[in-house]
């Protein structure tokens, strides 16, 4: 099997997970995670990699942080996309050592260029051993001379960089803003970063109990964050799915789909993850989420009346003949969602019930009055016609909406 296929599958594979899991706040984090620690595929080539780095974010995702730190330091994937595994005494390879501090600990400002080179020497000889997968250490390798970072100065190694990275205040105050955009809003007041800043201390970096906190604060059901965040593509496509009770599209349409919204699993943009918020919407992000939402609902109904398929190819020297657009549109075969799973035979005659139903399952808020008005006429300029065609279409316009995007 091509590299290609190996890391659709695993594409796939976690999206399915994301979708049926039994733990659903496991793989939100495993996912935080992943944009936390971004690592692309497309420089570590390798899926199988991939793959055990997602298991390794997934095993300590409600765990210790700064055990997660140190996990990532020695984790394959990791080694060979910031080129840690060929950091060696004589030449040193700051790429771990910087992101390390800017990326993943403390953030900008918070660490000089005298840092980043004791950091680099301090990470050298860190090796991959191919012959179990595993981690290692060549001693001839290491510097394990004297070495001065943050006030420090000793014969430091990796893990004691660690450690005094998770010294300093601005680790926590990092840290806790990032998870506070995540999961509440993406603007957190100075005075909430050091409000999480100090939640984070106090249960020295441990994630299971410093997010039970969030989840039961005041703020984080609070009128002033509630429906202000956009989903992302992962969160859009999943929810979208499990809203609808349908499964995923098939792999080459999901990932293509995933690519058109700007968020590929395994592969973010580069080594500073996604930028999240209103990054993920501009206008034709947006129309994309509107056309694929029908997609999901209607299925290839529009291929069946003679609208183009067409499947971004990653290769760019690929063009469609007849055949290998006939190929493609076998792969979007779809067929129109089951309304009759979430659509009452009783209520469909019924605009305003209906809309109130569907409104609560659809969206997190109640919409507005004018929005809700307009679901009903528009059932109300199809009466009496309460086909599942209709029922389709209502759930379409009000997955198209601002509201639907947002979580």
């Amino acid at each position: 099997m091509m590299e290609t296929e190996n890391i659709l599958d695993l594409r796939r594979w976690w999206l399915e997970r994301m979708m049926t899991g039994q733990a659903p706040l496991l793989e939100k984090m495993t996912l935080f995670w992943h944009g936390h620690f971004a690592t692309s595929v497309q420089k570590v080539k390798d899926a199988y990699w991939m793959w055990l780095q997602n298991d390794t974010l997934r095993r300590n995702a409600l765990g210790n942080f700064a055990t997660l730190v140190r996990k990532m330091s020695r984790d394959p994937a990791m080694m060979i996309y910031l080129d840690l595994h060929q950091s060696r005494k004589e030449h040193p390879n700051e790429n771990w050592a910087r992101e390390l501090m800017e990326l993943f600990t403390v953030g900008i400002g918070n660490y000089t260029e005298e840092d980043v080179r004791a950091s680099a020497r301090a990470f050298t000889g860190y090796r991959i051993d191919y012959t179990n997968q595993q981690f290692r250490i060549a001693p001839k390798q290491q510097d394990l001379g004297p070495k001065t970072f943050m006030g420090h100065t000793w014969p430091l190694n990796g893990d004691n960089i660690i450690d005094i990275l998770f010294q300093r205040p601005a680790c926590a105050e990092f840290i806790g803003r990032k998870l506070w955009r995540f999961f509440v809003e993406d603007e957190p007041s100075q005075e909430i970063v050091d409000d999480i800043a100090g939640r984070v201390r106090a249960h020295n970096f441990e994630m299971r109990p410093l997010l039970r906190e969030i989840f039961s604060s005041a703020e984080f059901y609070s009128e002033r964050v509630i429906q202000t965040q956009i989903k992302s593509p992962v969160q859009y496509v999943v929810q979208a799915s499990k809203l609808l009770e349908t499964a995923l599209p098939p792999p080459t349409v999901t990932q293509n789909a995933m690519r058109q919204m700007g968020q590929v699993l395994f592969a973010p943009m580069n080594v500073k993850g996604w930028d999240g918020g209103k990054a993920w919407i501009t206008t034709s992000t947006l129309l994309f989420r509107y056309n694929f939402a029908n997609y999901l609902i209607n299925g290839d109904t529009m291929l069946r009346h003679g609208a183009p398929a067409r499947i971004e190819n990653p290769d760019p020297g690929f063009r469609q003949s007849v055949v290998q657009r006939q190929q493609l549109a076998n792969q979007i075969k779809r067929d129109p969602i089951d309304i009759s799973k979430f659509v009452p035979n009783e209520l469909r005659d019924r605009p305003r019930d209906l809309v109130d139903l569907l409104s609560r399952r659809f969206f997190q808020s109640r919409p507005s009055e004018r929005e809700g008005n307009t679901f009903v006429q528009f059932l109300e300029s199809r009466n009496p016609d309460t086909s599942d065609e209709t029922m389709r279409e209502l759930v379409h316009l009000m997955m198209s909406t601002p509201q639907f995007q947002l979580a």
